[in-house]
């Protein structure tokens, strides 16, 4: 009896209290409107689909972040430059609301505050060639470029550059 009365608390309170006595602070809410209008844009102009958001927003904003699908294989001169049109379309939302910036942990931001993850597939929504990239990131400034090891059930990382080396490696 003790058990099914423990049992029942445990539930009541795990799936019975509302999340309405949390709300989130208004920098979490600049910032998830900001990362939407981002995405938006990114969809209808490069055909990136939104597939994930996160962040670092203990205290203050110190990162945000976006993941997308890419249904067209790339070569390294369209990963980059799909990654680096990501990175600046976002940096460009966020560094142009006002209304953010005193939340901003560093201004303005830069590639190091904003995370950029890029999984391609082919336009039947199979994975790419094998020599074709799968998986593209802009991590603290870094961008990485991975290919499939279907072999070994893994990708493994094949080219890396800095922010700035891939935006001179571009004529835009």
């Amino acid at each position: 009896m003790k058990l099914i009365f423990t049992c029942g608390v445990m539930f009541s309170f795990l799936f019975g209290c509302s999340s309405s006595w949390y709300s989130l602070p208004d920098y979490e809410k600049i910032a998830d409107d900001i990362t939407e209008k981002t995405a938006q844009k990114l969809k209808g102009k490069k055909n990136l689909y939104l597939i994930g958001t996160g962040g670092g927003m203990m205290n203050d904003i110190q990162m945000m972040a976006m993941s997308f699908d890419y249904y067209q294989e790339v070569d390294l001169k369209e990963a980059r430059e799909l990654v680096v049109y990501a990175v600046n379309e976002y940096l460009l939302d966020i560094n142009s609301n006002e209304e953010i910036r005193p939340y901003l942990h560093e201004v303005p931001f830069t590639a190091k505050n904003v995370e950029i993850r890029i999984w391609i597939w082919k336009p039947d929504r199979s994975k790419p060639s094998s020599e074709k990239f799968l998986y593209i990131s802009a991590i603290d400034g870094i961008l990485t470029y991975y290919l499939d090891y279907p072999e070994k059930y893994t990708f493994k990382a094949i080219y890396e550059e800095t922010y700035e080396e891939a935006l001179q490696a571009i004529s835009f």
